[in-house]
């Protein structure tokens, strides 16, 4: 049946507030592919010959297939709506608003399984890149880990004991209780990150300030990619999400539901954008060797960056750092590959010579991706 006066109104709420987290949705998902595109670029660059450049992009593509499939069923949904709007049929008005949400709660599970999938994929990145960090104690990695490892579980939970259901009462304690726990237990694992990347950077302080001294230009970015790096972006994202989730409420035709679900849509873009972001801005990571913008980000290794031109000062600020925690510098096997200019080779060079050479090439031992 045709709706009346106040169903056109209703409907053209449901219409705008569904419309307006999908557009949100895809300007994140059109943002989302230039990022990966810039990712694939990079790392096809370095060589992807290499197992653990190959897995990286692997992990990229598959968080971005599931961002692509949470964004289909969004679209989907809203087609759905205005199939039944323009072809309502006999249907009254509440019973034609009752089986769209019905169709919606019927993708509950569906739903829930891709985004926490989504976010234990994701979390992956983050907790390498901890990993190459800590290159030389991966033991403290296992603190992400174990809250990792409970995300997998908790979406075990979901997947095993979750059905979807045409009315909430057909939603179980235990389903929400695995909703929420989800993206809590993904700021956790992010939260331990963020703390073991302030500790190595409280213990190579010195290290890391004069390298950020060093670098003349683009000092808010580097601040910004020791932010993305560490997950504290990330963090802040999801508990956004879940104070706007506890605190915007309101009926399906409300400003409320409209704000929470934008909230929701932009989160399931920005978790996958997150670690695709992470691969690409790594170049300008204080904690890599520079090389040339050619070549890629710098993903295999965690060094500090050096230059020929960097005074004595922040080389013994350097060499003191490394000292005092523990690591020491080979100097023979940087003379090795390192051999002295021509008019030093007749033994003339000292000792100190050669350890600043050794400090300018090395201040972290090198590291591949994986432990």
């Amino acid at each position: 049946m045709a709706l009346d006066e106040a169903g056109m109104h209703r409907a053209g709420l449901a219409f705008l507030y569904r419309i307006v987290p999908v557009l949100v949705a895809t300007v994140l998902y059109g943002i989302y592919v230039a990022i990966l595109s810039v990712a694939t670029r990079g790392l096809w660059h370095r060589g992807l010959r290499n197992p653990y450049n190959a897995l990286i992009l692997g992990v990229l593509y598959l968080v971005f297939c599931l961002s692509s499939a949470l964004w289909a069923l969004e679209v989907a949904q809203l087609i759905g709506l205005v199939d039944l709007l323009l072809s309502p049929g006999t249907l009254t008005t509440d019973a034609l608003f009752n089986r769209f949400y019905d169709l919606i709660a019927r993708e509950t599970r569906v739903t829930g399984i891709l985004f926490q999938s989504q976010m234990v994929a994701g979390d992956i990145l983050v907790i390498w890149r901890a990993s190459a960090i800590w290159h030389d104690q991966r033991i403290v990695v296992l603190l992400p880990l174990f809250w990792w490892t409970l995300m997998i579980g908790n979406m075990l939970a979901h997947a095993s004991r979750c059905q979807s259901g045409v009315s909430t009462t057909n939603y179980s304690k235990l389903c929400k209780v695995t909703d929420v726990a989800a993206p809590v237990l993904s700021i956790t694992t992010n939260i331990s990150v963020m703390i073991l990347v302030l500790w190595k950077g409280w213990q190579l302080r010195e290290a890391l300030m004069n390298e950020y001294q060093r670098r003349r230009e683009n000092k808010i970015f580097t601040l910004f990619v020791l932010m993305v790096e560490s997950g504290t972006l990330y963090a802040i994202m999801l508990v956004t999400d879940l104070l706007v989730t506890s605190l915007v409420t309101g009926g399906n035709e409300t400003l409320g539901r409209m704000v929470d679900c934008v909230s929701g849509y932009a989160a399931v873009q920005l978790v996958g954008i997150y670690p695709t972001l992470l691969i690409v801005v790594l170049g300008e990571s204080l904690w890599n060797k520079p090389t040339d913008s050619s070549q890629g980000p710098v993903i295999s290794t965690v060094r500090f960056a050096s230059s020929n031109k960097t005074h004595g000062n922040t080389t013994s600020s350097t060499i003191n750092a490394e000292q005092r925690h523990g690591r020491v510098v080979d100097v023979s096997l940087i003379s090795d590959t390192h051999p002295q200019p021509d008019g030093l080779q007749d033994g003339s060079s000292s000792k100190g010579e050669k350890v600043q050479g050794a400090a300018l090439e090395y201040v972290l031992k090198p590291s591949l991706v994986t432990p």
